[in-house]
């Protein structure tokens, strides 16, 4: 005996609410500092963020970098489809004549929920540069409790196939009715990093950063991050990204 199918109102319940929120995009910049004589880096971003209520949610983007005194230019996406007790996310990316970008990567994700306000994400994703192959495994776990959320993601992650390295972060958010977002993330372990050109390496890293989001009028908001990080015996930099957000 097969079972009814869910109405649209059973299926909206059965969801996260961000599949049933408004459309946007955003364009912003971003600017990165950096010690040791190193020239500074810069970028230009465009984003759509687009929920499809059951049918699930995309979100695009395309950047102009500028790093190591070079230019990528990229464009990536995110989907994400709604089950009932978990959400499945499929990501991936291209860059056109990569100088320090990925060529491409694809990546999976499994978010699974939990009582309580728990959850949990497993995840893979595989990059793919000019002369290495990056392969990262992600396991994480949430707590949703009214406005806030804390979360932390271990990851491991190999170049072309040498030994495991490791990692984690720990993030903090704040969400109030309005929409308007506070958020914390601090991360450190041995991750990869392209340190420079054609240099892609795994390095001891620390990295702390602080993001907001601020609804200025309905419809319309600013997005801000603030952020420094430490590559191993590089260089350090300090950052930050400015944005404004668009809802329709």
């Amino acid at each position: 005996m097969h079972s009814s199918p869910l109405t649209a109102q059973e299926s909206a319940q059965t969801r996260a609410s961000i599949f049933d929120s408004s459309p946007y995009v955003e364009a912003g910049y971003t600017a990165d500092h950096l010690t040791n004589n190193a020239p500074n880096w810069h970028s230009q971003y465009l984003n759509l963020f687009l929920p499809l209520k059951a049918y699930g949610l995309l979100n695009v983007r395309a950047e102009n970098v500028n790093r190591f005194a070079l230019s990528d230019q990229s464009i990536s996406f995110s989907y994400a489809y709604p089950f009932t007790f978990a959400v499945i996310n499929v990501d991936g990316g291209y860059t056109a004549n990569a100088e320090f970008l990925a060529k491409n990567s694809i990546g999976f994700a499994w978010n699974g929920k939990l009582p309580d306000g728990f959850g949990y994400t497993i995840g893979t994703t595989q990059r793919n540069y000019s002369d290495s192959l990056l392969n990262i495994y992600t396991f994480g776990v949430e707590k949703n409790a009214g406005q806030f959320r804390i979360a932390w993601t271990a990851s491991i992650s190999t170049i072309d196939k040498s030994q495991a390295e490791f990692a984690n972060r720990a993030q903090l958010q704040w969400i109030s009715e309005k929409n308007n977002r506070l958020g914390f993330t601090y991360s450190q372990g041995i991750e990869p990093s392209v340190v420079s050109v054609g240099n892609l390496n795994t390095i001891q890293t620390q990295y702390i950063q602080f993001d907001s989001l601020f609804w200025i009028i309905n419809n319309v908001g600013i997005t801000t991050e603030l952020w420094h990080s430490k590559q191993g015996y590089y260089y350090q930099y300090n950052g930050g990204q400015l944005g404004l957000r668009i809802s329709f």
